[in-house]
């Protein structure tokens, strides 16, 4: 990833304020990718759709039937279980210069996935969706496969040096899904397809950039996925990072107190679907400034403290370069809190007018204010997770990402039965619990970070 650190740094030198726009709009549309993007996408869909064709069930529908496919795709398949692990294999493959398998050990990933995925899904939605017809299961399947080649593609995506390329694929595909939507988005399969068609296109485009970028004879590997290959750890921290980031929602979907049937056998909850959302754009900025923060500052620190190691620099120089990378740490963490806490003020500010304005109940404020606190922590222990992968300390960053879906888990029970006005709160305090132990772990990894570089080797 410091390759497009790297670039980020050349706009970033044209000192204009359009450069500094530029810097961070590219961040914020490369760390969110589909994820981010793909909620704006469903939740415009669905204001437009409302106002074209009435009060029409489908589109509430739609929404969460692609609500599912994204949280299935990025939990159990994809970033659940291959994404870290394959990360870390494609970095290791670029260290020991051998690019020429990266693009193999992609499709290795997307055929995997599928073959994992589709034994698992095919049956899950025909149960779930029992009395729909044939076309909308094959809609949502199909979607599925496709959002798992998206979230794998993305991986590389973000990296590649074609990075305008990405960012317009991007937004091009959802606005596409967007304004088809409003000719031809009148019933859910059609609105169903219509994200699939703007998802494949997509995918497509990243799949040329990466084919562009990465040169091979071979088609396909899954080496990584060999058992000395394959990284446990990171595959663990991956699935419970992201069951406990969607545990709470699952919870109070199919909670009695708070859910309720949408189709089939899938649940929303009225009470936590919307606040929750909001409170994830909320935090856009603080992903931008992260990305780069990670990817521009802290890479080229990291790079230089190991170049000195391996290249037998002097323990002052080395150092240095430790003191370096707390520095950037502490400013990356500070500057993320502080941009969102003025996002944050800015959106209790004007949120209730916001609210008024789309007829939604006054009631979400509360549970709105408290998950967007949590939406913040969120990121920040992503953060200090990201500096833990990059310094290799992956069975930390596991038992934290364990501690995460347990906690989450067991609050949000405790806060339902407590009642409404404890609602939202067992997802943030989870957050604020591992947040402030993760802290306490990169301050002491940091500091033992010369006697571990050497002495445990």
């Amino acid at each position: 990833m410091a390759g497009i650190g790297f670039e980020l740094r050349k706009i970033l030198k044209e000192d204009r304020l359009l450069s500094l726009a530029k810097v961070y709009g590219y961040s914020a549309i490369l760390s969110s990718g589909p994820w981010v993007i793909s909620i704006i996408a469903i939740l415009l869909v669905g204001f437009i759709n409302l106002a074209n064709y009435a009060a029409n069930s489908d589109v509430y529908r739609f929404q969460v039937v692609i609500t599912y496919a994204i949280a299935l795709a990025s939990s159990l398949i994809i970033t659940g279980i291959v994404q870290l692990p394959f990360t870390r294999y494609v970095a290791d493959l670029i260290f020991k210069h051998k690019e020429d398998e990266v693009l193999p050990a992609f499709f290795g990933a997307i055929i995997l996935a599928w073959v994992l995925g589709l034994p698992f899904i095919t049956p899950f939605y025909i149960w779930m969706f029992d009395g729909q017809s044939a076309a909308f299961i094959i809609g949502v399947i199909v979607t599925f496969l496709v959002l798992c080649a998206v979230w794998i593609s993305s991986i590389l995506a973000a990296s590649l040096k074609y990075y305008n390329a990405v960012v317009w694929a991007y937004f091009i595909s959802y606005a596409l899904i967007v304004f088809v939507s409003i000719y031809a988005g009148d019933t859910i399969e059609k609105l169903i397809y219509i994200f699939f068609t703007g998802n494949a296109f997509l995918l497509l485009i990243l799949m040329t950039l990466i084919i562009k970028s990465y040169n091979s004879n071979i088609f396909f590997k899954v080496d990584f996925f060999l058992a000395k290959n394959f990284y446990w750890t990171l595959a663990i921290a991956g699935l419970t990072y992201n069951l406990g980031a969607w545990v709470d929602k699952f919870i109070f979907w199919y909670h009695p107190a708070t859910g309720y049937a949408v189709i089939g056998k899938l649940h929303a909850s009225l009470v936590y679907d919307m606040p929750i959302f909001l409170a994830y754009l909320s935090i856009i900025p603080g992903m931008a400034i992260f990305f780069y923060r990670l990817e521009a500052d802290f890479a080229e620190k990291y790079d230089l403290y190991y170049n000195a190691v391996r290249n037998g620099g002097t323990l002052k120089t080395i150092s240095n370069y430790r003191d370096d990378m707390i520095n950037v740490i502490r400013h990356a963490i500070h500057e993320i809190i502080i941009v969102q806490v003025v996002v944050d003020i800015i959106l209790f500010i004007t949120v209730p007018h916001l609210f008024k304005l789309l007829h939604i109940p006054q009631l979400y404020l509360g549970l709105l204010y408290i998950l967007t606190i949590g939406a913040m922590l969120q990121l920040a222990f992503m953060s200090v997770l990201a500096i833990l992968y990059y310094l290799d300390r992956k069975k930390v960053a596991m038992w934290l990402c364990i501690s995460f879906f347990l906690l989450n888990t067991g609050l949000t029970f405790a806060s339902i039965d407590m009642g409404p006005a404890m609602f939202g709160y067992g997802y943030t305090v989870s957050l604020l619990l591992v947040f402030t132990a993760s802290i306490i772990i990169i301050r002491k990894e940091m500091d033992r970070l010369n006697y571990e570089t050497f002495m445990l080797q």
